[in-house]
């Protein structure tokens, strides 16, 4: 069998990056184009690592991971530890080089490799510090705790070790070696985890914008969810406060076996988050005494944050009751000292060193109060001078981690095993769903919720007392739905309560639009199997879309413009749909985008506008039915506005995409590339590295949700990152895809063989019991 040689690094390499072409590569080695690309590919193949036969290990009891079809590690021992070191192994074997970078960046220490691109990154993870809350949250684990994640980062170190000579292409492109992994280091990748689900400190400061620039009825009007009536706990008041919907939220269900024709529920859960690749989730089982569980571990962490076992299945969704709070300090500058309720306090302050690729050292100054860490350089200023000094409180400090919750969830036999093992989860704040075999299904929001007193939004003074956190929410208070009588719970981000308290006030909920489209989809079928369940993920209609699009149709037929008129027709046709075929999508979203800004410019300064219009849905849909809101100027005409904008559509649409409407389809616009970390250095590496462009459906508000930027409308940015369904009938024989494959190896099969199945909405099977024929690989660990 031919083998790969490895002088041919010395082109392989340089071709990769970009620094030598196929043609000088050719000239001066006497390659031709077809031996490239045969060497490449033995290149890479040399770099997998082994999954058959046995391999001796130290300090470890027997162990097997088995691979099925897809690439999916299935772990089995006989001891916990040993299950988590096999763990680790697998993870390592698969994802050693984006285990490294994950951690990285959570310890601030992407410029070392990058260069300058990635020191604004460095700065904010060190100034948050969460790396060294990973380190102070060791000497708080439980015995459990620290055994697994010791076994678990014994198994990484392992792989790493025994693929020193075949390091992981991103090692050799980069030019260096990984450190050993530490206990610490899982516990900062699921810190990140927490602070990319509840940071966004923009949002705090846009209720701030809101408090100066707005009248109390305008700044209601302007917070107000926008179709808020959509509540996860049934109710009869709309709900309050929300945020534009990005696509970086999440859904879950579950329908009660009343609904389903096995009897017992069908749960589904898929979680969107900002677009990485490889993907960060990482599918495995994990069979040890006591604990027989399979689905998605966040890489490097050892809990399934989405899954099953043979008796209870869960899914989460970001629950975005606010655990964080941004304070005004008063400090005295000579003296780096602030002012904590009428006493002169020093600032802890201290100097990193930043090691920056091919330049010279950067500095940070991280100054602390009592409350957090100085962040303005990090938040949008609300004043066009900036802000007084901003310090950031935020629940995610807490030591805790909430591993020993999700061992107990993966050793959960019913429902109650299932609650027992959330009731002391930490943080993230999330909305957890679940089902188990008995039949039973529920909903549950957990996490750190602060009691504030009294009410505020946007910034808090920091001097005065009664700004501070008193305590927080219990468990049992927190939003719950258990056995409903309809039968069915979902969670889309969106407010679990209606009414306007501080606790739904200060949340960032979603516009609740994803939460009407599963609502309807489920009660419009008597019977929802596993493939009617799996539908509802892959649905693109967008109850926005479908009310406004007959609106904005009429608008334009009334248009003074021959161009805008033309459009009506197209528009009127349009059912909401954002399928790649559908011209509707392009109309509504080049329209939407700028409407949002133009009411957004009436009210907030420029520098704000863009902030601004994230959160404007709720006021620009009550213009544009026509409500009689006080938003513009007395003199202003909202429909001479509306036609203003619609102009403007005409004519990007006719300018940019050309007269052709087979041009505008939605899938022409909006296409999805899965961007790995180095792809952007060079054709040739984006080209292996980062799968796409690909057309694709969907939008912010849809089920199957694709958050697009604000900044360029129809780049996509987030995407539902893994997809499962299980069915308590037969939990054994769940689906899941990812958006990926389960291998960071671009040599690998399974570098990319679920994208079609995730751009298709299709799904693979995720066995507990796998056919012989369907076992890819089986190696043993033995003990030495």
């Amino acid at each position: 069998m031919e083998t790969f040689a490895r002088t041919d690094t010395a082109w392989i390499l340089p071709l990769l990056k970009g620094e030598l072409n196929t043609e000088e590569v050719a000239t001066r080695f006497g390659i031709s184009r077809l031996e490239m690309e045969e060497r490449q590919r033995l290149f890479l193949e040399s770099k997998l690592p082994r999954i058959e036969g046995a391999v001796v290990v130290h300090n470890r009891g027997e162990a097997r991971i088995r691979r099925d079809r897809w690439g999916v590690a299935h772990v089995e021992a006989k001891r916990l530890e040993d299950g988590y070191f096999a763990l680790g192994y697998a993870m390592g074997q698969d994802r050693l080089w984006q285990l490294d970078y994950l951690r990285r960046r959570v310890r601030g220490r992407l410029a070392e490799l990058f260069g300058r691109s990635r020191l604004e990154s460095d700065r904010l993870m060190r100034t948050l510090g969460l790396g060294a809350a990973a380190e102070k949250a060791v000497e708080h684990l439980a015995p459990e705790e620290t055994a697994v994640l010791r076994a678990l980062a014994d198994g990484i170190n392992t792989a790493g070790e025994e693929a020193r000579d075949h390091l992981p292409l991103e090692f050799e492109l980069l030019e260096y070696e990984p450190e050993s992994w530490q206990i610490s280091d899982s516990i900062a990748l699921w810190k990140w985890r927490w602070w990319m689900l509840t940071g966004r400190l923009d949002l705090i400061a846009l209720e701030e914008a809101c408090k100066r620039h707005l009248p109390e009825e305008l700044r209601q009007a302007f917070l107000q969810v926008e179709a808020g009536e959509e509540t996860i706990v049934p109710g009869s008041e709309p709900a309050g406060a929300t945020g534009h919907d990005v696509g970086e939220g999440s859904n879950n269900w579950v329908v009660g076996g009343s609904r389903t024709p096995g009897h017992l529920p069908i749960l589904a859960t898929d979680p969107h988050n900002a677009i990485d690749y490889p993907s960060q989730w990482y599918e495995a089982q994990l069979t040890v005494p006591g604990i027989d569980a399979i689905g998605a571990f966040y890489l490097g962490t050892p809990g399934i944050y989405l899954g099953h076992t043979r008796h209870t299945s869960w899914g989460v969704t970001n629950h975005t009751a606010s655990g964080r709070d941004l304070y005004l300090e008063t400090i005295d500058e000579e003296r780096e000292a602030y002012l904590d309720e009428g006493v002169w306090t020093p600032l802890e302050v201290e100097q990193q060193e930043i090691q920056v690729r091919g330049e010279e050292v950067a500095y940070l100054e991280i100054r602390c109060t009592a409350r957090g860490p100085i962040v303005n350089d990090f938040v949008t200023s609300v004043a066009a001078e900036g802000d007084r000094p901003l310090s950031l409180r935020w629940a995610g400090s807490q030591p805790a981690t909430g591993f020993a919750s999700m061992l107990k969830l993966m050793r959960s036999t019913s429902l109650d095993d299932i609650r027992e093992a959330l009731r002391r989860w930490p943080f993230p704040n999330l909305n957890f769903v679940f089902a188990d075999s008995n039949g039973r299904i529920g909903y549950h929001a957990v996490g750190t919720v602060p009691r504030r007193l009294p009410f505020q939004s946007g910034f808090r003074p920091a001097d005065e007392s009664e700004h501070r956190w008193e305590g927080v929410w219990d468990f049992d208070e927190l939003p719950q739905l258990i056995d409903p009588e309809r039968d069915w719970v979902a969670t889309a981000n969106n407010p679990p309560w209606r009414g306007a308290g501080p606790y739904i006030s200060l949340g960032n909920w979603s516009d609740g639009y994803r939460f009407r489209r599963i609502r309807e989809r489920i009660e419009g079928q008597e019977k929802l199997d596993m493939a009617a369940v799996a539908a509802i993920q892959a649905d693109v209609q967008h109850v926005r879309g479908r009310e406004l699009g007959g609106v904005l149709a009429a608008a334009m037929h009334q248009s003074s413009l021959p161009k805008v008129r033309e459009l009506a027709d197209l528009m009127e046709a349009w059912d909401g749909s954002y399928g790649v075929l559908d011209i509707g999508p392009t109309l509504f979203e080049a329209f939407w985008d700028r409407w949002l800004k133009r009411v957004a410019a009436v009210r907030f300064p420029e520098h704000l506008v863009n902030l601004a219009s994230s959160r404007a849905g709720g006021v620009a849909r009550r213009l544009l039915l026509g409500e009689a809101i006080p938003w513009f100027p007395a003199t202003a005409d909202v429909s001479g506005e509306i036609e203003d904008v619609l102009h403007q559509v005409a004519d990007w649409l006719y300018g940019e995409l050309g007269e052709d409407t087979e041009q505008w389809r939605w899938g022409h616009l909006h296409q999805v590339r899965f961007p790995h970390p180095l792809g952007a250095q060079s054709p040739a590496l984006e080209a292996l590295l980062s799968p796409g462009p690909f057309p694709t459906s969907g939008g912010t508000g849809t089920v199957r949700a694709a958050g697009i930027s604000t900044a360029e409308p129809f780049r996509m940015t987030a995407c539902s990152t893994y997809r499962m369904v299980v069915d308590m009938a037969s939990p054994e024989h769940a689906w899941s895809t990812t958006t990926g494959g389960s291998s960071g190896h671009p040599g690998s099969r399974h570098y990319a063989d679920q994208v079609a199945l995730w751009l298709e909405d299709r799904y693979h099977p995720l066995r507990m019991e796998i056919e012989v024929a369907d076992i890819e690989g089986t190696l043993e660990l033995r003990p030495a």
